[in-house]
């Protein structure tokens, strides 16, 4: 999500959950804390250098798959989101060595020189959805992995819009923490959390403030109207644990009609002390940073760009290179409560990562900011059939 802000915004709804396909949604995706959360790697790595990729096969990872100008789904897809989001990428390829393998296990994604070649040619493209359809299709080919079938889990997060308040009230009660300066209060469980040890960004209520956390980041809204971003900063390092999951295993929910709307109604019907108790279950705790809305951009995710709607996607930078682009076929849903989806195909670019994303075919799309966005972020965990672009020579 962007603006150096959002990214808290990385939780993403699935964080709730942990289920399993298409019909439990939220079941078992945790929070995204975006850019804080990447791994730390080398400023001249930011790809699969990890032992896990170590251990996948090397340059037999990839084969031609078929051609794609048949695919229906292809043709009807406004492909111009995806030129602006690539366009945000290729600032951060441009710090790289031009030598560099973007995948250094597997040569076929190229060097970053390659990548850059595509970025220089950017600016003779018409900003429109036809250019950006032949952009791709000139200056990109696509490969597909070997590896389980290319076939993976899609969940959807997003950034959360809340209303706070600059003083505490009874509704606004929360308190927006920062991160404490010193090591033993950055560590506490959330229970044992307290606001002398922090400074206090601004108020929410309750249920607000822990499903912001959940997502990474999240834009604040205070009374006269002024709208800020809660970026994210920094955790306390406990592990993250899934209210959704305790409800189902407790019969307070059914798997088949999880989802943060269902969370929230619970929570509305427990009251508050019920609430409190089955929020500090999960004993991970999020910190955030003040910081402006520019040019209603998203929130930063992990490659340090900001994240575009429905184009940005967060995946495991153990496995895939940040800045990768991939085509994935999947159901999206269209509306509050969609659990089935609509079949679509989307052009994304991997330019975050989360805590829960694990696994070369696990993604998480970015989809956008506000409730509704959210409700329908809530829903969505769907198969997934990738496909990588990468450049021709």
């Amino acid at each position: 999500m962007k603006i150096k802000g959002l990214y808290v915004v990385s939780f993403a709804l699935p964080i709730l959950f942990a289920s399993c396909q298409t019909t439990n949604p939220l079941i078992d995706s945790a929070p995204h804390e975006l850019t804080k959360q990447a791994p730390k790697t080398t400023p001249e790595d930011n790809s699969l250098l990890s032992a896990a990729d170590k251990n996948l096969p090397k340059e037999n990872k990839t084969a031609e798959p078929q051609q794609l100008s048949n695919n229906l789904l292809w043709e009807k897809y406004d492909f111009l989101p995806s030129l602006l989001a690539f366009e945000k990428s290729c600032k951060n390829f441009s710090k790289k060595k031009d030598s560099l393998f973007m995948r250094p296990t597997n040569k076929k994604f190229g060097t970053f020189g390659d990548w850059k070649l595509k970025c220089k040619k950017l600016k003779k493209i018409n900003k429109n959805s036809e250019d950006a359809k032949s952009f791709f299709e000139k200056e990109f080919k696509f490969i597909s992995s070997n590896e389980s079938n290319n076939s993976g889990t899609l969940t959807g997060y997003y950034e959360p819009i809340i209303e706070v308040r600059r003083t505490k009230s009874n509704v606004f009660s929360e308190p927006i923490l920062t991160l404490p300066l010193k090591k033993e209060h950055k560590n506490l469980t959330r229970s044992k959390v307290k606001k002398i040890y922090s400074d206090v960004i601004a108020f929410g209520k309750p249920i607000d403030v822990f499903f912001m956390q959940i997502q990474g980041s999240g834009k604040i809204e205070l009374e006269n109207g002024e709208v800020k971003r809660a970026a994210y900063s920094g955790n306390n390092g406990k592990p993250y644990i899934s209210i959704g999951k305790i409800l189902i295993e407790n019969g307070e929910l059914l798997p088949t009609k999880a989802s943060k709307l269902s969370i929230e109604k619970w929570m509305q019907q427990a009251g508050y002390e019920k609430t409190k108790e089955l929020m500090n279950k999960n004993p991970r705790y999020i910190f955030f940073k003040e910081e402006e809305v520019v040019d209603q951009e998203g929130p930063l995710g992990a490659m340090r760009v900001p994240l575009t709607d429905m184009v940005s996607m967060a995946s495991d930078p153990r496995y895939n290179s940040y800045g990768s682009l991939v085509w994935l076929e999947t159901n999206i849903p269209k509306e509050i409560n969609d659990f089935k989806g609509e079949k679509s195909g989307l052009l994304v670019s991997i330019q975050d990562t989360g805590s829960a994303i694990k696994g070369p075919f696990r993604g998480d799309l970015y989809f956008g900011s506000g409730k509704e966005v959210g409700l329908k972020a809530g829903v969505m965990k769907h198969d997934a059939e990738w496909k990588f672009l990468v450049p021709r020579k």
